[in-house]
C-alpha cells in the first residue's frame, strides 16, 4: 500500500517511445493520472520521466480514445478507462464482501482504506475507499503496490522464506516478517512530502490461508495502535464474510 509518486527517470530525458514503448508510455501516464487525479503536461512529464513532446502526443491519442479527458490545461482519467476498470471481476466476491468492513474502517480511521490481493505477480488493489491521505496513494481498483509494501509483507510472513525485495538485506527482511507475524500487521514508513505510513493486516480463508490484505493509509501515527486494531476488526469481519460466502458452495 505504500506506493508514492513515480520518480522521474533519466531526468525527464527518456527516448521517445516506439512500438511496445508507446504502450508503456501510455500506461505510465494513465498510472500517474490515476494516482494524482488530475495533472498538467509539465507535471506528467516530470512524474513519468517522458519528454514533454511525447507526453503531449500520447495525451492527444488517449484523449481521442476517451481514455483521458482534458479540462483546460489539465488532464484526468476518462470514461473509457473507468468502464474497463469496472469490468475487472476476478475478485468480485471479495469486493462485495469488503463493502461493509471497509465502510466501517474508513469511518473509524477517517483514512483511505483498501483490500489488496496478489495478482499477476504484484499486490493489486481490488477495492478501496478514498478519504484522508489519498493524495499520496488513492487506492484505486487495479492499482499495484511496490514489492516491499505492507500488504506484501503480511503475505510473505506466512510463506516459506524467499529472497528479499530490492533494497532489503536478508536479515532486515526476516526481522520485518517476524514483526508482522508477532503483531498481526505490518507498517511501512517512507518519505514523500514528509513521513508517510501505510499498514496492512491479513484476511484469512476458512482454511487459515491468507487470501487478501486490508490496508490503511495512516493519517496520524500517534493513533497507530488504534488504527491497527480497527484494521484487524475489519479483516476479521471480512474473513467471516468470505467464510459464509464459500461454505454454501462447498455443501453443493
Amino acid at each position: 500500500m505504500d506506493q508514492g509518486p513515480t520518480p522521474p527517470r533519466d531526468g525527464g530525458h527518456a527516448e521517445p517511445p516506439s512500438g511496445r514503448g508507446v504502450l508503456e508510455g501510455a500506461f505510465l501516464l494513465l498510472e500517474e493520472l490515476a494516482r494524482a487525479g488530475e495533472a498538467g503536461l509539465t507535471g506528467l512529464a516530470h512524474a513519468t520521466g517522458l519528454p514533454k513532446t511525447t507526453v503531449h502526443r500520447l495525451l492527444d491519442q488517449l484523449t481521442a480514445l476517451g481514455a483521458v479527458e482534458r479540462h483546460g490545461s489539465r488532464y484526468r482519467i476518462g470514461a473509457t478507462v473507468a468502464r474497463l476498470g469496472r469490468s475487472w471481476n476476478t475478485h468480485r466476491a471479495l469486493e462485495r464482501s469488503a463493502v461493509l468492513p471497509l465502510r466501517q474502517l474508513a469511518s473509524a480511521t477517517r483514512a483511505t482504506v483498501c483490500v489488496t490481493v496478489p495478482h499477476a505477480g504484484q499486490m493489486t488493489v481490488v477495492t478501496g475507499i478514498p478519504a484522508a491521505a489519498r493524495e499520496f496513494f488513492p487506492h484505486l481498483s487495479g492499482q499495484t503496490l511496490p514489492p516491499d509494501s505492507a500488504a506484501d509483507v503480511v503475505f510473505a510472513a506466512t510463506e516459506p522464506p524467499a529472497a528479499p525485495p530490492h533494497g532489503h538485506s536478508t536479515a532486515q527482511w526476516s526481522r520485518r516478517l517476524r514483526r508482522a507475524r508477532d503483531r498481526g500487521a505490518d507498517v511501512h514508513q517512507y518519505e514523500w512530502e514528509g513521513e508517510r505510513s501505510c499498514l496492512a493486516v491479513p484476511v484469512h480463508a476458512p482454511s487459515g490461508e491468507v487470501v487478501a490484505a486490508v490496508g490503511v493509509a495512516v493519517v496520524d501515527t500517534r493513533r497507530l495502535g488504534t488504527t491497527i486494531e480497527a484494521a484487524q476488526r475489519a479483516a476479521r469481519m471480512l474473513s467471516t464474510s468470505l467464510g459464509q460466502a464459500i461454505t454454501p458452495s462447498r455443501r453443493n
